[in-house]
């Protein structure tokens, strides 16, 4: 029987924290798509749960934040 655990090492557990900003999701998404090694593109965001509006909203600023944090990463 599955049963669900309410506290962790005797403390309340607390829910996961979700990153609100769209751009920080977007970026984490061309990170997570490159890093397993396909073209981050329309179509694959799209896959990750992006609507075609926010890519074109959010996708040049997301596209510069993710290459900044790769290129921290790899400093």
């Amino acid at each position: 029987m599955i049963t669900f655990q309410s506290t962790v090492g005797g403390k309340p557990a607390t829910p996961a924290l979700i990153e609100p900003d769209p751009v920080s999701r977007m970026a984490d998404a061309m990170l997570h798509i490159a890093g397993g090694g396909r073209t981050v593109d329309k179509d694959a965001l799209s896959l990750m749960g992006f609507s075609a509006a926010e890519i074109d909203r959010y996708g040049i600023e997301a596209r510069d934040l993710a290459n900044a944090r790769e290129q921290s990463r790899a400093a």
